[in-house]
């Protein structure tokens, strides 16, 4: 690759980026809920080569460049954001994020960029995410001429790559920021929100995580499913939180909220939610719950247009997850394979059933796979679309050369800066 950059642009590159992508194992839609997640960074990633200019410009290439055009931004620039981004855009989230942090948007130096990545997009292993953290730690590198340092950590890094990806229009909650730059070599992570946490999850020895692609593909970004959830799930807190008569009940935006300030269990909230929350309810009934204002507060640009807001189901399911994270948490301690496939299981079935973010071909790989005699099966990601993580024991390997696998994995490390 640095044969390519210095042929593209004539000279070298002086730092080499990697970030990982990452698969979550058990946690799905509840980060931005203020929950937290259990993922392990993967092998496949993206790599940024990046040099230094002395002209006011920006140029990107991607080494697909049959795929992906060719860009070249004007410095000094005010870009801010795009809906829907290309995939340049993603690029300048890490590095607007970085410049507006070091205050340093005056000061935008030239760069030139090589990108490569091998996440296949739109698969729900955060080919986003591990664009935008590889852009950002770059920028630092080239602003600064350093890395990661006492003042610049990599929770840091984590919460900033987290909220410059809103400029694309994603409403994330940071796991993926936090599991590619956090990430230890040959752990799991369980990371925890505000403040941001992580701590290593060993995996028993003879677990196997195998990640399928199932042929279904959606762009999260460029698509308001995503955000319908969570704007869903922010009723639900405001719903739960008014009939508790919780202080500042108007404020919540994650369902984690109502459980913190109330001190219920998750047991105790999954009952609630069934007998406080409605199934369905128009916006006219959500304005007679929460009231308009509060309701407009809510809603983003992309989540106007909607009629009705399934609000219980969507808490029901990020309650029971939280849950299934402990336990599976837990079941990792004790070596326990069985309960974990369970776990995994009945992951999936709620992210089916109660948040409606599978897809036909999904549910049929799942299904595949369970059949196949996997100890367990769940969608990874967003959902609507792109991959299955599954679960097999090494001593008893499951035959699955059927499906369309994509990989194995041991869990990876995070984010890398190198000098040429």
């Amino acid at each position: 690759m640095e044969a390519k950059f210095e042929e593209i642009y004539g000279v070298k590159p002086v730092y080499r980026v990697k970030c990982p992508g990452r698969v979550n194992l058990i946690g799905e839609h509840i980060d931005y809920n203020g929950y937290g997640v259990l993922p392990m960074a993967i092998e496949l990633g993206t790599e940024l080569l990046v040099a230094p200019i002395n002209e006011s410009k920006i140029e990107m290439r991607n080494v697909e460049i049959e795929k992906y055009d060719p860009f070249t931004m004007s410095l000094p620039s005010t870009w801010s954001g795009a809906s829907p981004p290309n995939w340049f855009d993603y690029v300048l989230c890490g590095w607007r994020g970085i410049l507006d942090s070091i205050q340093q948007a005056d000061q935008q130096k030239g760069m030139l960029i090589l990108m490569k990545g091998t996440i296949p997009p739109s698969s729900g292993l955060s080919s986003s995410s591990s664009l935008v953290c590889a852009a950002a730690l770059s920028t630092l590198a080239i602003h600064t001429g350093h890395g990661f340092t006492e003042k610049y950590t990599r929770e840091w890094l984590a919460d900033l790559c987290a909220k410059a990806e809103q400029m694309i229009g994603t409403c994330g909650g940071g796991m993926d920021q936090a599991s590619e730059i956090l990430s230890p070599k040959g752990a799991a992570l369980r990371i925890d929100f505000n403040p941001l946490k992580s701590k290593p999850v060993h995996l028993p020895n003879d677990a196997l995580f195998v990640v399928l692609h199932s042929g279904d593909t959606l762009n999260k970004a460029a698509s308001s499913h995503y955000n319908e959830r969570v704007i869903e799930c922010r009723i639900a807190a405001q719903i739960l939180g008014k009939h508790l008569n919780l202080p500042e009940w108007t404020n919540f935006r994650k369902l984690k909220e109502v459980q913190d300030k109330s001190g219920k269990d998750l047991a105790e909230l999954l009952e609630l939610v069934e007998s406080v929350v409605p199934v369905n309810p128009t916006v006219d009934e959500v304005i007679a719950l929460i009231g308009k204002e509060n309701l407009d507060a809510l809603l983003s640009d992309n989540t106007r247009h909607m009629k009705e807001f399934k609000a219980q189901a969507r808490a029901w399911h990020c309650y029971g997850e939280a849950k299934r994270v402990a336990d599976f948490e837990e079941a990792c301690k004790n070596g326990d394979l069985i309960a974990m496939g369970k776990l995994m299981n009945q992951s999936h079935d709620s992210l089916k059933e109660r948040y409606d973010c599978s897809s036909p071909g999904l549910d049929k790989l799942v299904n595949e796979c369970r059949k196949a005699g996997v100890l367990g099966a769940r969608l990874t990601g967003a959902g609507w679309g792109g991959c299955a993580v599954v679960l097999v024991d090494k001593k008893h390997p499951t035959d699955l050369s059927h499906l369309h696998v994509l990989f194995e994995s041991s869990p990876c490390e995070g984010i890398t800066l190198e000098k040429f």
